[in-house]
């Protein structure tokens, strides 16, 4: 049986490139195109879906055209009528309930009669609302415009498993991001100081579960939400959640990664409480950790952070400071280490 090879179109956030570089390679010829997009060539669509540092995977062609009105063009539609014939193809079969195009002048009369004809040959009728996202939008080369449908309903950042939509929830793609520069293994015992409604712990499941993990927070919400999203997600590995204060909670040390995502400007807390609390959480890190220990801290609060690390508190060491990009948001991840 002949395979089918796919030219896919992999979106990521800024700063997760080459954590989502790493984990397609094992799909196909893959390269990074720029800090947000990566190109894939595959035969295996259907594993595209497990991609967990990629948002969303786009399949596409590129045609030679001027205008976006070549794009009618019935050789051109039957490409695409491939290109969908392939999405269909997917196992399990995916369901689409409407086509939502996205383009620079998507309202133009140009534009919405590539929707139509989109509509057409896919079946799925026109949505501005739709799970069907078709992007329309220049070619790298000259003269060129690109064509691409997203293969799934929902984004591959969409995490089934996140069933309570609790606020300042991490992204799941920066958290398996981050996850991999603390290079968590299966001897290692991980706490999430803030754990808030489990995300870096959950995630971590889905690549290895470590030998201990403990996540806390102040909020009972947010361990309840915790609690569900971890049976939702169907994952081996125990998980200890903990309802309290991570700088006062009676906690067995010997930690050999630690990660947290501390409260930031108005959405938890106040800047000026923040600075103290980010130096706390140093301060208890150090008590919890084992020796050589590594901690993540990702925070939005950069000089709040620069001024803690400056009083070298605890015998913490910066190795590298990580920057990502989400909506408008610029987080960043300071990984310490133990002397």
């Amino acid at each position: 049986m002949t395979r089918i090879t796919h030219d896919l179109v992999l979106e990521v956030l800024e700063g997760c490139a080459d954590s989502a570089l790493q984990e397609a390679r094992p799909l196909g010829l893959v390269r990074t195109v720029g800090p947000t997009e990566l190109a894939l060539v595959t035969d295996d669509l259907d594993a595209v879906r497990g991609l967990r540092r990629v948002v969303s995977a786009f399949t596409g062609l590129t045609v030679p055209a001027r205008r976006p009105r070549e794009l009618l063009e019935t050789s051109v539609q039957q490409r695409l009528g491939e290109l969908w014939a392939d999405v269909e193809r997917q196992r399990p079969r995916q369901r689409f309930q409407g086509l939502r195009l996205e383009a620079a002048g998507s309202d133009t009369p140009e534009m919405r009669r590539v929707a139509e004809a989109l509509a057409e040959r896919t079946g799925v009728s026109t949505d501005p609302e739709g799970d069907l996202v078709a992007r329309v939008r220049r070619g790298g080369a000259p003269g060129t415009w690109q064509v691409m449908l997203r293969t799934t309903p929902r984004p591959l950042a969409t995490r089934a498993w996140r069933t309570v939509n609790y606020p300042g929830a991490v992204n799941a793609t920066i958290a398996a991001t981050v996850l991999d520069l603390l290079q968590v293994g299966a001897e290692d015992s991980v706490l999430d100081m803030t754990c808030g409604s489990g995300t870096f712990l959950i995630e971590q499941l889905h690549d290895v579960a470590p030998a201990r993990a403990v996540g806390t927070d102040l909020e009972p919400a947010a361990i309840d939400a915790a609690r569900l999203h971890q049976r939702a997600a169907r994952r081996r590995g125990r998980i200890d959640w903990l309802i309290g204060d991570v700088r006062e909670l009676e906690i067995e040390p010997g930690f050999t990664r630690m990660v947290t995502n501390p409260p930031w400007g108005t959405l938890h807390g106040e800047h000026a409480e923040n600075e103290q609390l980010l130096a706390d959480l140093l301060r208890r890190g150090a008590e919890l950790a084992a020796p050589r220990a590594r901690m993540g801290v990702l925070t939005h609060e950069i000089t709040r952070m620069h001024r803690v690390l400056a009083a070298r508190p605890a015998g913490w060491r910066l190795r590298e400071e990580h920057r990502f990009f989400q909506k408008g948001h610029h987080p960043r991840l300071f990984l310490l280490e133990r002397g």
